[in-house]
């Protein structure tokens, strides 16, 4: 339980994805070193005149390079899990780890000189640098910008990291500073005097317990082992006894790759089912026949999973002890002749041993006995991974494929219109306030009148907008300032421009009726401002018609209830806007306890070709409506043949061009008068 947990933790697994986004490089470069022994092969043979590819070179450069590649690639991961400035972030992590790995630096004389990196040195470098960098980055006094509208936020985050980042390199000054010290005083010289004590085989089964235990962390084993161990007085050595340590590590204890991973790809092919297991194998055989098997490791996969612990550590192991046997019983001699590590199996056997068949024999006997410790964790992880039949007939296919490659595609269309939309939004946003520049915002008023009598029963507050020029402009801005979260405070401004008005036709001694106010439910689910409306109204002794929208009270039913009945006790009446428009509710119209419905425009005017039918579902809703307790208001009445068939249908109340054009506040005013 706890290796699983230990496995699945947030930096082990960001630093198996850092090796794995490394995989490319790993198998460019081991591509080129078996194009140069090819060519090499091809030049002994006098095929060509010179080997044309120098892998001994490419192979050199990459082991040098590796801790600097893991240092770029997890503190790139690490930047993005923990929302910082990528680049200034890598750059950061870049300078920490040359000042404390030795990696790059110069000497008194001016020269650039190396101690070529371990990723034991890498790896905590680079955890410690970008974590640092995040802990100071959250302090507000550390700061350059907090809020700066003027000052792009690209800009600001980029900047944001200089005190930061220069405490996270003092930090790390300090920290060598403090190794330097460490070393200089000796504390390590009692491990220098007993390692060199160890016995040949010891040494061997030590490095590669480290090199394997590395490896299943995600960490390139061999690099991990050979970095502690030239830092621990450079053991194992060369040879160990009369044993090449090289040959025999690379032929019989690593077959196929760390691991000695040769034989899963074998067995899986032999496995029923599992077709995803198979594909891996499929795609990892020709890599695997040259040693190679990050494929493998990450793919099926072996690293970080507590499944294949046990095998990964024991079949190298249980070669290492048959070779060794073999050897001690006279079968074979490994020769001191080094041969490609990237050479076939049982060749590589029969080139170590100058030809010897034992040798061939036993490194034959090891890919079987490796056949049997791997095949039963094969055949348990492929029980794990199975997906349940009816699934997989579902969707005709690999279910683990099929949704993993759906769930990615998702999140990737999502990430997409998030960005076009917030491009979009943004471009909207400007145009918007290049016209807001010296204009006001303005009340309109929309009479609703008795549908039988025609007498003015109430007016709809509408918003507009006049410009610099006195042109007044239709309410094509809310969508815009809606998206940008603006809702609340829109609301909060009609209401101010309301009370506004009222207090100047009560100074006029004008008599007007009730008035109907659209609220978003960003508004009405803010507890504060309900409270703030309802205490304005009671002052003002006025009580209004507050209009919910269909796609509010549908998405917030529950919490709309109490904020309803809030607002019904204190004297204001409900009534629900665009009734119709999307997927009505009327269980939902119950709940909230509503005064009136309104209906949409769809309703009554019906499509061309379905008037009588429109007219019979027009005549239910209504029906139902008065049923169930609520006064009905038609809109977007624009003829005398729409207002008859709503007249005829019962509607109680209408609004429309027909009855009442959108005005202004003095042309209500006549209203009142008449």
């Amino acid at each position: 339980m706890y290796l699983t947990r230990l496995v699945h933790s947030k930096t082990l697994l960001l630093l198996r994805e850092a090796f794995t986004s490394l995989l490319p490089v790993v198998l460019v470069m081991n591509i080129i070193v078996l194009l140069s022994g090819l060519s090499g092969l091809l030049a002994s043979q006098g095929v060509v005149a010179e080997s044309f590819i120098n892998g001994n070179e490419v192979s050199r450069l990459y082991f040098f390079l590796v801790p600097f590649f893991l240092n770029i690639s997890l503190s790139t991961l690490m930047a993005k899990e923990k929302e910082l400035d990528q680049v200034s972030t890598v750059l950061i992590s870049v300078v920490c780890f040359l000042r404390v790995s030795g990696f790059l630096f110069i000497d008194s004389t001016g020269q650039i000189l190396s101690f070529q990196g371990s990723v034991l040195t890498s790896i905590p470098a680079t955890l410690v640098a970008v974590t640092l960098l995040h802990y100071f980055s959250r302090f507000s006094a550390l700061q350059f910008f907090r809020g700066r509208s003027e000052v792009s936020p690209a800009l600001q985050r980029t900047l944001n990291l200089l005190i930061p980042g220069l405490l996270t390199v003092l930090c790390f000054e300090l920290i060598g500073q403090g190794f330097r010290l460490f070393f200089k005083a000796g504390l390590f010289s009692f491990l220098f005097e007993i390692l060199p004590k160890l016995q040949a085989t010891q040494e061997v089964i030590l490095f590669k317990l480290i090199s394997q235990l590395s490896w299943f962390f995600g960490i390139h084993g061999e690099y991990s082992a050979d970095g502690l161990f030239r830092i621990l007085n450079a053991i194992p050595s060369s040879e160990a006894g009369s044993i090449h340590f090289k040959v025999l590590h690379d032929v019989f204890m690593n077959i196929g790759g760390s691991g000695s991973t040769f034989v899963v790809p074998l067995a899986i092919l032999f496995l029923p089912g599992s077709t995803q297991f198979k594909s891996i194998a499929q795609l990892s055989l020709p890599f695997a026949l040259f040693n190679v098997n990050e494929i493998l490791l990450f793919g099926l996969p072996i690293i970080l999973n507590p499944l294949f612990l046990a095998p990964f550590l024991l079949a190298p192991l249980v070669n290492m002890a048959i070779a060794l046997t073999a050897i001690h019983w006279g079968a074979f001699t490994i020769s001191a002749t080094a041969i490609n590590w990237m050479s076939p199996p049982l060749y590589s056997a029969y080139a170590a041993s100058g030809g010897s068949g034992g040798a061939v024999l036993t490194q034959f006997l090891c890919i079987v006995i490796d056949i049997s410790i791997y095949y039963p964790f094969l055949v348990l992880a492929k029980q794990q991974s199975n997906t349940p039949r009816d699934l997989r007939k579902l969707l005709h296919g690999d279910a683990y494929q099929f949704v993993n490659r759906e769930i990615n595609r998702q999140e990737e269309r999502r990430f997409m219109t998030q960005k076009m939309d917030q491009v979009q939004g943004m471009e909207e946003v400007q145009r918007l306030l290049q016209q807001l520049k010296g204009g006001q915002f303005l009340l309109y008023f929309q009479p609703k009148v008795d549908a039988q009598s025609k007498a003015l029963v109430g007016l709809e507050t509408l918003l507009r907008f006049q410009n610099a020029a006195g042109n007044i402009v239709p309410p094509t801005f809310l969508p815009i300032l809606y998206q940008q979260g603006l809702s609340k405070a829109v609301d909060q401004k009609v209401l101010s421009l309301i009370f506004d008005q009222i207090k100047q036709w009560r100074g006029e001694g004008q008599r007007f009726p009730q008035i109907s106010i659209n609220l978003d439910k960003h508004f009405l689910l803010d507890p504060p401002s309900v409270k703030t409306l309802i205490a304005k109204a009671r002052q003002e002794g006025i009580c209004f018609e507050l209009e919910i929208t269909e796609h509010t009270y549908t998405s917030e039913v529950k919490s709309l209830a109490s904020v309803v009945r809030d607002l019904r006790s204190a004297g204001h009446q409900i009534s629900i806007d665009d009734f119709g428009a999307g997927y009505s509710s009327l269980t939902t119209l119950v709940s909230l306890e509503a005064d009136s419905v309104k209906l949409d425009r769809k309703l009554v005017v019906a499509p061309e070709g379905e008037r009588q039918r429109g007219q019979v579902l027009l005549e239910s809703s209504v029906q139902l409506c008065h049923d169930l307790g609520f006064s009905v208001v038609a809109e977007g009445i624009e003829s005398l043949s729409q207002l008859q068939l709503v007249q005829h249908c019962g509607v109680d109340f209408v609004q429309g061009y027909y009855t009442g054009k959108p005005m202004p506040s003095d042309q209500v005013s006549r209203l009142f008068q008449a």
